[in-house]
């Protein structure tokens, strides 16, 4: 199986929902405790037509944080209401297109990229792969773990937050 995301590609990250909560991701980093918020988003690949599971510093996609120059806004085009072919449906989507490059990192279940997903956040932070998956289903309300779930092939939720951090242990995330 491919990975859905590639360098290259092209994103489409949607605006910020003040409906979506932010999640804490913790880890260890030079003898260090650090911590930073994320929003987990499912964002849609317009250069294959699949949907990516995505997850931003807050720092980065919040509207009170829009002076940060790596701040979405400064980094994507803004797409108004443009409309994309998406899983045999057109959608109206409004958000930031961007493109995949260096300043993206990604994890992934393994070598052939299955499960893959993208972050955007200052590269110098070192957390492992697994932070993002556990913190994401763990602290999400029953649809929104649903979804996250799903955006990673797994169906019911009963047991998917282990399993699925198993598949990502004690790996850092790679640059594009």
């Amino acid at each position: 199986m491919a990975p859905v995301v590639n360098q290259g590609d092209q994103l489409l990250i949607p605006l910020l929902d003040q409906e979506n909560k932010a999640v804490h991701i913790q880890w260890q980093q030079d003898l260090s405790a650090r911590s930073a918020d994320y929003f987990a988003l499912t964002v849609d690949n317009i250069t294959t037509g699949e949907q990516v599971p995505f997850f931003i510093a807050a720092e980065f996609y919040k509207n009170s944080t829009k002076a940060n120059a790596k701040h979405i806004s400064k980094v994507g085009t803004e797409e108004p209401g443009e409309e994309y072919l998406l899983t045999g449906s057109i959608a109206n989507a409004e958000g930031y297109k961007i493109t995949v490059d260096s300043n993206l990192q990604y994890g992934q279940k393994n070598a052939a990229g299955e499960l893959r997903f993208v972050v955007y956040h200052d590269t110098s932070r070192k957390p492992y792969q697994h932070r993002f998956i556990e913190t994401a289903v763990a602290s999400a309300g029953a649809g929104k773990a649903q979804e996250i779930a799903k955006s990673f092939g797994f169906g019911a939720i009963g047991d998917t937050a282990g399993n699925l951090a198993k598949s990502f242990v004690g790996d850092y995330l790679h640059t594009f």
